[in-house]
């Protein structure tokens, strides 16, 4: 599974000086001098037991102290890692069967699934069809070298549970057959949703379309301006109309020039039960658990797989045994939060101290989900969050105080709704009562019962800023 295509080679034998070059094989800088962070790709977040132990004990052993990661984009974080112990990591990662190459990077990123793929009666198994638009990637030779990153979703079913309204190109199986596609979607500091286009895509077009979509991005992406470099910034430059029309021209020459065959999908025809979902506080695992964590899948014959919202999901087995910290996490509220100031250098609020008082607070019916990023990047998706809450800085009674931006009602990019803001900086230490008090109200609401909190917010919006002021401490 050795990786020296480009410039780069996994496992390394040193960190790469170039910083392109780190970050092809997955590695950040933290924010505490000398140490960083290692993103390890779990290809549609499906990690088997033993590799998952593998991770841990790698972490255990390199980067003591330090607890697992799990991402957005179903990925594993390894934080506080020396340089000098990088290519050791990255052995005992290759060793285990995992990669972290595009797990970071100018490049197409990590394929996301649907966290139950291949589980769910009635839907189609994408796997295969991920698998062929990786390969067709690969086969690119500017694939490490793009303007910046690219990423690709697959939905099973029309609940579009992976997200293809935030991707680059998200897919959708239909149930009928065929995809679905959502193009040019990102979120960012200023975010958009994707472009739906109009035709139905068969499975041995997905590779075509795909490669079409990259070579759109490679030829017309910003590589002066990282805050514009996006696939969607190529959309919004060229207008719909020539940005479809330029996709589609490449698409019919990808398509007719390769001849692709079509992926093995299949239709699920059992499903397998789920055990159970958990969300540990800030997506983090402490070593310890999650080693527990691993044998106790490996011993129930579960499977394990990383989902969108710092969650795991266990399916299947018998007499599964939980750690005792994660098994308290089962039925948590939903908060995605990004490291914040803790360990990024470019946060610029604090997310550990909001979100553990926000976990506290919110109880596991609330059922939205709450988004919460350290800076206006939005890492954690605050922009399509039911709650989102994006960090900048305001000045409340003539000092300099944390804040976040509120935005309610986004459609978590299953679909094309962007949360609307409601309030452009609330002080961070009052964040968690605020809310509290959304959740409270969305609880207490008569005649809205059938509405989710998205969709119950939106109708608020215009009281909403009202009640914000009247929660304790807190004044407009």
């Amino acid at each position: 599974m050795s990786d020296s295509g480009g410039t780069i080679r996994f496992p390394c034998d040193a960190l790469p000086s170039e910083g392109a070059q780190a970050r092809l094989l997955g590695l950040y800088p933290q924010r505490q001098s000398g140490l960083f962070m290692q993103r390890v790709r779990i290809p549609g977040g499906v990690i088997s037991a033993a590799q998952w132990r593998a991770v841990a004990e790698a972490s255990a052993r390199h980067a003591p102290g330090y607890p697992l990661h799990l991402t957005t984009r179903q990925d594993i974080e390894i934080h506080g890692v020396p340089p000098e112990r990088i290519p050791a990591l990255q052995r005992d990662l290759y060793a285990a069967g995992l990669s972290t190459v595009r797990a970071c990077g100018d490049t197409l990123r990590n394929v996301t699934l649907c966290p139950g793929n291949a589980l769910c009666e009635g839907t189609v198994d994408v796997a295969p069809a991920a698998e062929a638009i990786t390969r067709a990637a690969e086969g690119m030779a500017m694939i490490r070298a793009l303007p910046r990153k690219f990423k690709v979703s697959l939905s099973a079913c029309p609940k579009a549970c992976a997200l293809p309204w935030i991707n680059d190109l998200g897919l959708i199986a239909r149930t009928e057959g065929g995809f679905a596609a959502v193009v040019a979607g990102s979120l960012g500091p200023r975010p958009a949703t994707g472009l739906a286009l109009e035709r139905v895509f068969a499975a041995a077009e997905v590779a075509p379309l795909a490669r079409a979509a990259l070579r759109l991005f490679n030829a017309e992406g910003d590589r002066v301006n990282r805050g514009r470099a996006r696939l969607r910034h190529v959309r919004e430059r060229l207008g719909d109309a020539e940005f479809v029309a330029r996709l589609t021209a490449l698409f019919d020459e990808e398509r007719v020039a390769r001849g692709d065959p079509a992926p093995p999908l299949r239709r699920v025809t059992g499903a397998s039960p789920r055990q159970v979902r958990l969300r540990p506080r800030l997506g983090n695992i402490a070593i310890l658990d999650a080693l527990e964590l691993g044998r106790a899948v490996e011993k129930a014959g579960a499977s394990l797989r990383v989902g969108f919202e710092h969650d795991l999901f266990l399916f299947g087995g018998n007499g599964l045994t939980l750690p005792p910290a994660l098994a308290a996490r089962e039925g948590a509220p939903a908060i995605v939060a990004c490291p914040g100031s803790a360990w990024c250098g470019r946060a610029i609020v604090d997310t550990h101290e909001p979100v553990a008082a926000m976990d506290r607070a919110l109880g596991s019916d609330f059922g939205g989900l709450v988004a919460v990023s350290g800076c206006p990047n939005g890492c954690a998706q605050s922009s399509v969050g039911a709650i989102g809450l994006a960090g900048c800085v305001r000045t409340i009674a003539g000092a300099r105080r944390p804040c976040f931006r509120l935005l309610v009602g986004g459609g978590g990019g299953r679909d094309a709704r962007l949360a609307r803001e409601i309030h452009p900086g609330i002080d961070a230490a009052v964040i968690p009562g605020v809310v509290r008090m959304l959740a409270e109200r969305y609880r207490s609401r008569v005649g809205q019962e059938d509405l989710s909190f998205a969709d119950w917010a939106l109708t608020r919006t215009e009281e909403l800023p009202a009640e914000i002021g009247r929660v304790e401490g807190w004044a407009l």
